[in-house]
């Protein structure tokens, strides 16, 4: 149980408002299913928000991504989501070749200006490892 705004991040779809860093990593070893809320009055002494029940099952899906080095994928994670008002572009260029960079978001089909929570996992993992393939 945890609260609902809490839920909400971790269930999130991508391109939602919600979708974030925490979302993503959630999400990349589970499924989240929200099953009910609860108003604060169910507690005594009531809190001051509704707390939502939640069931994560864990699913990895580093391989079905094609994610062979876990803590790369999560550092390349943090970095993307870094500052959510910037491009996935202006995120990840301080740490990678803007030429090897450039071209591994044509090989993932990515446009610079997409932003990271607009992006499902499938597609940063691509993008990941577009720029893995570059940098070897």
């Amino acid at each position: 149980m945890v609260q609902k705004e809490v839920a909400d991040r971790l269930a999130a779809a991508p391109g939602s408002r919600d979708y974030g860093l925490l979302s993503a990593t959630v999400q990349l070893y589970g499924r989240v299913e929200k099953l009910f809320t609860l108003p604060p009055g169910a507690f005594s002494p009531p809190p001051k928000v509704h707390s939502t029940v939640v069931r994560i099952s864990i699913q990895p899906r580093m391989t079905a991504l094609g994610i062979s080095d876990e803590a790369e994928f999560i550092a390349f994670l943090k970095l993307s989501f870094g500052q959510k008002r910037k491009t996935i572009w202006n995120n990840l260029k301080g740490r990678y070749d803007e030429d090897a960079l450039r071209a591994a978001l044509v090989k993932s089909a990515i446009k610079p200006a997409a932003r990271a929570e607009a992006l499902t996992l499938e597609r940063m993992a691509a993008l990941f490892r577009a720029l893995q393939e570059k940098q070897s």
